[in-house]
């Protein structure tokens, strides 16, 4: 996992090094109920989804990108700032 600040935005990147996904089929990975041909007994497919729903919900982005020499980099990016449009906290 890697973290980089820039003037705009804070953004995580989580490196997989596995076989990576096909690049038709990454934005079908973050629709609800979605595993991409995963036979695991664990997990309903809604993982990427929330993700990406809560990263939206910030201002930010939640992306897959491939990961050089193979595999799949995950890039969450979120303003350093809050949007106007966000209510503020109560504490």
């Amino acid at each position: 996992m890697v973290a980089q600040v820039l003037d705009r935005e804070v953004s995580v990147l989580v490196i997989d090094r596995g076989p990576g996904v096909p690049l038709e089929q990454r934005e079908r990975m973050f629709e609800p109920f979605q595993r991409l041909g995963d036979t695991s007994s664990g997990g309903l497919g809604l993982g990427l989804a929330v993700a990406r729903g809560l990263a939206e919900a910030m201002g930010g982005t939640l992306v897959a990108e491939d990961t050089p020499g193979g595999g799949l980099t995950m890039v969450l990016s979120v303003p350093r700032d809050l949007p106007e449009s966000l209510p503020e906290s109560e504490d």
